[in-house]
């Protein structure tokens, strides 16, 4: 039992990195797009996200 709730815990920390890696990406995109200036107000957005 043990050994599954590890692995589930793995899993969901591995999704959580992926998402956090393609809100990342978009932010970068939304840079190069000229929709957002700052990369800490992109960074901001993520925190708040995640703090919650």
């Amino acid at each position: 039992m043990e050994a599954a709730l590890k692995n589930d815990y793995q899993s969901i920390l591995s999704e959580q990195k992926k998402e956090v890696r393609n809100l990342v990406m978009e932010g970068l995109e939304q840079i190069k797009d000229g929709k957002t200036k700052d990369f800490n107000t992109v960074c901001d957005r993520l925190e708040k996200k995640y703090a919650e």
